[in-house]
């Protein structure tokens, strides 16, 4: 399992009380050199971040919180990234 993540973040387990923080420029060029991730969604929290999920095609994944000053905090990382696919119409889970 990752442990380290992108340039800045590489000195911080991801499970550290401080999230590593830096730009949003170069946090996705970060993970995209080192991890070959890509973005792959994202949304507004209630709080007014972004949240982005960028993911890689064997399956890593980052979450980063972006302020809306552009910095982006990486929150979480992992393996197994997979998008479900949508439920066909008139199921119930």
């Amino acid at each position: 399992m990752r442990a380290l993540i992108m340039t800045a973040f590489l000195a911080a387990p991801v499970h550290a009380q401080t999230p590593q923080c830096m730009g949003l420029p170069d946090a996705l060029t970060g993970l995209a050199q080192k991890y070959a991730e890509a973005p792959r969604v994202s949304g507004l929290t209630s709080t007014g971040a972004l949240m982005i999920v960028t993911a890689s095609e064997a399956g890593g994944f980052s979450v980063l919180l972006v302020s809306p000053d552009g910095t982006a905090c990486m929150v979480a990382s992992g393996e197994a990234f997979e998008v479900l696919p949508d439920e066909p119409p008139g199921v119930d889970g």
